[in-house]
C-alpha cells in the first residue's frame, strides 16, 4: 500500500478543492492509503473513507512565513504532513501552499538524501514538439555550486527516464551560449563535470531561446536563473493567448475564424495550462514532496497527487540515491 499525506488547507481555495480530489483518487487508486492533514470539520465527507486517515490541524502557515516562522508552526497542516514523512508514516507529501514555507518545512522536518548539498525544485515545461522538458532549479536556491548543478542533472535524468519513460533523456546546461567556453566559471565548470559524467547523455548548452521547442529532455540550471526562466515561459505564454483572442475579436473576419479554430484554441491553451502537470517535485529529499500550485482546483490537485504516487510507486528517491553514488 502506497502512503501520502496531503495538505488540505493551504492553497488559494480552501480544503474543498482537496477534499474533491482526495474523493476521486480514493476510487481510482486501489492502493492507495490517504493522510489528509487539516481542521477535521472541513474534511468531513473524507471520513467514511477507509482508506483515508484524517489528521486535525488546527493551524495554516501563511505564505510569506519566514524559517522561524514555520519552525513554530507544528501544528499547521504543512508541518504535520511533511512531518508525517519524516516519521515514515506516509511515503510523499502534497501541498499547494506557498512554495518558500512548504521548501522551509522539508528542509527542517525532512531528511536529505546522503550526499545531496542542497535538494531542488523542478518543473515540467510545455515544448512545441509536446514532449515537454524538466527544468531544474527554478527556484529553490538563488545560487548553486557546479558540483550542485551536476546533483540536479543526475536526479533531472533519473526522473526523465524513470517517470516519463525516455532511455535515454538528453540533458543540456541552461547558459548564455552553446560554446563549451560559455558563461561564468561556475557554467564552465558545470559543463566539464556533465560532459565527464558517462551516466548522463550530456548534449552541451542550450539559451533560454531554445528551451521551449523540447530537443532536449532535461535543462539544467541554478535556481535564481530557473525562476526567472520559468516566469518567463508562463508569462510568454498567457501574453501569446490573449494577444490571439484580441486579434481574433477584433474583426467579424476574425471572430468567424475563431468559431472554425476554436477546438484547435483550445488544444492550444490546455498544453501550457498548469493543471494538466500537476505540481513541481522538491527532490533530493528522503521522500516525494510535490508542490501543487497555489490556485489549483480540484482537478489541477489531483494530478499533484497522481505525480507523487508515481513517485513512490516507481521508487524514484531509491533510484535517485544509487545514481548520485555511482557518478
Amino acid at each position: 500500500m502506497y502512503k501520502l499525506s496531503i495538505d488540505a488547507m493551504s492553497g488559494d481555495l480552501g480544503s474543498s478543492i482537496v477534499v474533491e480530489a482526495c474523493s476521486a483518487f480514493i476510487k481510482d487508486h486501489a492502493d492507495v492509503e490517504l493522510h489528509v492533514t487539516g481542521k477535521k470539520e472541513e474534511l468531513e465527507k473524507l471520513t467514511h473513507h477507509e482508506r483515508i486517515q484524517i489528521v486535525d490541524a488546527r493551524d495554516v502557515v501563511p505564505m510569506d512565513a519566514g524559517i522561524m516562522s514555520v519552525r513554530r508552526k507544528k501544528e499547521s497542516s504543512m508541518v504535520k504532513a511533511v512531518t508525517l514523512a519524516n516519521d515514515g508514516i506516509v511515503d510523499g507529501v502534497v501541498s499547494c501552499g506557498s512554495t518558500g514555507a512548504f521548501y522551509t518545512s522539508a528542509m527542517l522536518f525532512l531528511k536529505r538524501i546522503e550526499g545531496v548539498e542542497k535538494s531542488c525544485l523542478m518543473a515540467m515545461l510545455p515544448t512545441y514538439n509536446k514532449k515537454g522538458v524538466v527544468l531544474l532549479d527554478v527556484g529553490a536556491n538563488a545560487e548553486n555550486t557546479a558540483e550542485q548543478l551536476k546533483d540536479f542533472a543526475i536526479m533531472g535524468h533519473v526522473y526523465a527516464k524513470n517517470i516519463r519513460g525516455i532511455q535515454k533523456p538528453k540533458v543540456a546546461l541552461l547558459n548564455i551560449g552553446s560554446e563549451a567556453k560559455k558563461g561564468d566559471e561556475v557554467h564552465q565548470q558545470t559543463y566539464q563535470l556533465l560532459e565527464e559524467d558517462k551516466m548522463i547523455n550530456f548534449v552541451g548548452n542550450i539559451e533560454g531561446r531554445d528551451i521551449l521547442l523540447g530537443e532536449v529532455d532535461v535543462i539544467v540550471t541554478d535556481g535564481f536563473s530557473g525562476n526567472i526562466a520559468l516566469k518567463t515561459c508562463e508569462g510568454a505564454a498567457s501574453v501569446l493567448m490573449k494577444m490571439v483572442k484580441e486579434s481574433m475579436m477584433s474583426s467579424l473576419s476574425g471572430k468567424i475564424g475563431a468559431l472554425f479554430a476554436k477546438s484547435s484554441l483550445y488544444s492550444l491553451k490546455d498544453q501550457f495550462d498548469y493543471k494538466s502537470v500537476g505540481g513541481a517535485l522538491m527532490v533530493g529529499f528522503e521522500k516525494a514532496v510535490v508542490k501543487a500550485h497555489g490556485a489549483s482546483d480540484s482537478k489541477a490537485f489531483y494530478n499533484a497527487m497522481e505525480l507523487a504516487y508515481q513517485m513512490v510507486k516507481m521508487d524514484v528517491v531509491t533510484q535517485m540515491k544509487e545514481g548520485l553514488k555511482v557518478s
